[in-house]
């Protein structure tokens, strides 16, 4: 169950994502960067989670993905391969 953002940060990590790709996927932001700094702010406790984040990155790891780009998103991603 995610809660806290070490939660998510372990979820994200388990999904093999970076901190733009799930921003991406939770559309978050309006941008790539402003996705990716909501997602760094949720993991540092920053900013409270919502329920709704929490239920969408559980179904993530529970293996629903939603429709993203097959090319990276974000530089960090190419990284990663």
């Amino acid at each position: 169950m995610i809660r806290t953002g070490e939660d998510l940060r372990r979820a994200r990590e388990e999904l093999g994502w970076t901190v733009y790709r799930l921003g991406t996927a939770l559309r978050l932001g309006g941008s790539v960067e402003k996705g990716g700094q909501r997602v760094r702010e949720l993991e540092r406790g920053a900013r409270q989670m919502s329920g709704p984040i929490a239920v969408a990155v559980e179904a993530f790891v529970a293996g629903f993905r939603p429709e993203l780009p097959r090319e990276p998103i974000h530089a960090d991603d190419r990284e990663r391969g």
